[in-house]
Parts: C-alpha cells; sequence; structure tokens
C-alpha cells in the first residue's frame, strides 16, 4: 500500500490537500477498518497520478480516531464498501477532514 500526498498552494503556501491511498490488489479486507499512520511528510503526487484509477472519496464519517494518538487514523472500509462496491483502486481523503478528525492544527503535516 502506498500513500501519496497532492500537495497544491492553499492561502500563503504549498500544503497537502489530498491524501491518496492506493492498495495493492486484494489487500484490502472491506469487513475491516484499515487503521494507517498519517505522519508526514509523504510522497508528492501529481495530478496525472489520479489518472484512470477507480478513485472513490473517504467522507469525514468514514474516518475515526484512535483515542490518544495523533498519528493513526481509521477507515471505515465496510461503510466504503456499501457506498462505492470493492472495486476501488484508491482512496481519497482531504487533509482538512483528516485533521479535523485528529484534531490537529491546520499545517501539521
Amino acid at each position: 500500500m502506498r500513500i501519496e500526498a497532492f500537495y497544491d498552494f492553499y492561502t500563503d503556501r504549498v500544503r497537502p490537500l489530498q491524501l491518496l491511498i492506493k492498495p495493492d490488489p486484494g489487500e484490502l479486507d472491506w469487513s475491516e477498518t484499515l487503521y494507517i499512520q498519517v505522519s508526514g511528510p509523504f510522497a508528492r503526487a501529481e495530478a496525472e497520478d489520479f489518472g484512470d484509477m477507480l478513485g472513490v472519496s473517504v467522507l469525514i464519517d468514514d474516518m475515526t480516531r484512535i483515542p490518544g494518538s495523533e498519528e493513526h487514523l481509521g477507515i471505515n472500509l465496510p461503510q466504503i464498501a456499501a457506498r462505492y462496491g470493492r472495486e476501488v483502486e484508491q482512496l481519497i481523503l482531504r487533509m482538512d477532514d483528516v485533521e479535523e478528525v485528529l484534531k490537529l492544527e491546520r499545517g501539521y503535516f
């Protein structure tokens, strides 16, 4: 599984705006919550990296926090599978949502 970030200019500087999670085929267990470490810096993704891959949005309601951890985020895969199916090639998370769930100050990453 690769985790990359799409960076762009925001307010007064360049910062990550979206996280792209690209699992290997068959890697995700759609019956479980996926926990990932979201401490940066992240590999930089370009606009072309979105490509023709089937990507789905991970909504803020799909994300959970591990109590006491500021680096780990849970993604409710059963909820995503119910909404989009299981033929997903990449998960797309808004950094603002990640920061909100983890209760971090803007620009932490």
